[in-house]
């Protein structure tokens, strides 16, 4: 539910080439007016491609379960605008988004600023954490260096692996784009990092050292290893002393799955030792328990048992292959059939190729009501067996028709596709 106001700001994510005013200089002089109430926040920030929405979810889980108030803010969203902007797994309410947003409105109106929505809902999140919370887990929206987020000072930066993505304003190369990732790296604070490609890790290290900071990397000072994939069970080892000593946790169970989960959790839980220098309380338990009793919605969500329906958001090529293994993995005997949707932007041909290769069913394709939605051409469709809808009903009666006892369907691609699949899911049951 959002007001006039904040619907009437341009917004970056209705666009798959073009970026306005992509620039933290708007909300750096819109927060000034407000008191600066960023520079009040504890805060740790998160950047990268793949895994940051897990990893952000398992960092403020760990806090929360250490007792601490803990602010999130993420994006997108699958349903709401109010998942974005939580304390301690609460939604902002309607009327709180409506009277933070008078106040930036205001504020815009006098002194004739012209916010972007993630600028404004960026505002809107830290007045909401001010004051009200011990620490907040703040994602980045695009990249990182010129991001709305990037406003803020934090006792950590995190970094997930980098990956092509957003191609079109952050680069076309690997290089380019981890130096946008990079921005978020500040004058003399730690960062923690996911493995990463060389080209990524060389970008981040030359920024880390010229911003006077270490960066401490998965594969270097920190480690893990998977013991059981189903259930997922690890162990974690942070061998520096920035961490404390003697930092290693065996048989860690996740309730996620994946083995890319206990990747991210060990960015997550090195992330949170990091913070005990700080004099933040962590104990072993808050960590194993935090790790048992996540739940992530939208990352690889059982939305239906029967047949089995699974949702995970996956919108470039190396997230959809590591989904798509975790899932092949988990459900050996099981005969796949996707329900995908694309954006525009995204390297399509190459997801549609990994598709390809692990199933024998048609693809079914769903265009959203939108218009950065990708729809196939007729040639593209005959290539990759796509049946393509633009109707929920529609698209329920084609999966319907191929459903057998071991079936299982697994909806991916963007995050919008979520709340369409949730509705055809109510029919399937």
């Amino acid at each position: 539910m959002l007001t006039q106001f904040l619907q009437s700001l341009s917004n970056n994510e209705s666009s798959t080439t073009h970026f306005t005013n992509y620039t933290p200089d708007t909300i750096t002089a819109i927060l000034k007016h407000l008191g600066n109430p960023h520079k009040k926040l504890q805060c740790i920030h998160v950047a990268g491609t793949n895994g940051k929405g897990s990893t952000t979810y398992m960092i403020a889980k760990i806090l929360q379960t250490a007792g601490y108030t803990v602010g999130l803010y993420t994006s997108p969203h699958l349903i709401r605008y109010n998942e974005r902007i939580t304390i301690n797994g609460r939604e902002i309410t309607n009327e709180e988004i409506s009277h933070y947003s008078d106040i930036v409105e205001t504020l815009c109106k006098n002194h004739k600023y012209n916010p972007t929505f993630f600028d404004a809902f960026t505002i809107i999140a830290l007045l909401y954490f001010n004051n009200s919370v011990d620490i907040a887990v703040i994602e980045t929206g695009l990249g990182g260096r010129l991001d709305s987020t990037n406003v803020i000072m934090p006792l950590a930066s995190v970094i997930t692996p980098i990956s092509y993505d957003h191609m079109a304003i952050l680069g076309t190369t690997l290089e380019q784009i981890a130096y946008q990732k990079a921005g978020i790296i500040k004058n003399g604070i730690p960062a923690i990092s996911a493995p990463q490609k060389q080209e990524a890790m060389n970008v981040l290290n030359k920024e880390a050292s010229r911003k006077q900071t270490k960066i401490y990397f998965v594969g270097n000072e920190i480690s893990y290893s998977i013991k059981s994939t189903t259930p997922l069970i690890f162990d974690v080892a942070c061998n520096h002393p920035i961490f404390g000593d003697n930092q290693k946790f065996n048989d860690i169970h996740c309730s996620l799955t994946g083995d890319f989960q206990a990747q991210n959790a060990s960015v997550a839980i090195a992330t949170t030792l990091l913070l005990k220098k700080y004099g933040w309380a962590i104990a072993p338990e808050n960590i194993y328990h935090a790790m048992s009793s996540l739940y992530i919605p939208g990352r690889c969500e059982l939305l239906c048992d029967n047949p089995v329906v699974l949702f995970d958001c996956a919108h470039n090529p190396q997230a959809l292959d590591t989904t798509i293994k975790n899932i092949h993995h988990r459900y050996p005997n099981h005969n796949m059939t996707f329900c995908v949707s694309f954006m525009k932007d995204k390297d399509i041909h190459s997801m549609l190729t990994i598709l390809r290769q692990y199933t024998s069913h048609p693809i079914f394709y769903f265009t959203l009501p939108d218009n950065r939605c990708y729809i196939p051409d007729n040639e593209t469709s005959q290539q990759f067996s796509l049946y393509v809808y633009d109707s929920p009903s529609l698209l329920y009666n084609g999966i319907k028709k191929i459903i057998e006892s071991n079936s299982i369907i697994i909806c991916t691609g963007t995050f919008r596709l979520y709340s369409f699949v949730k509705d055809i899911c109510k029919i399937l049951q």
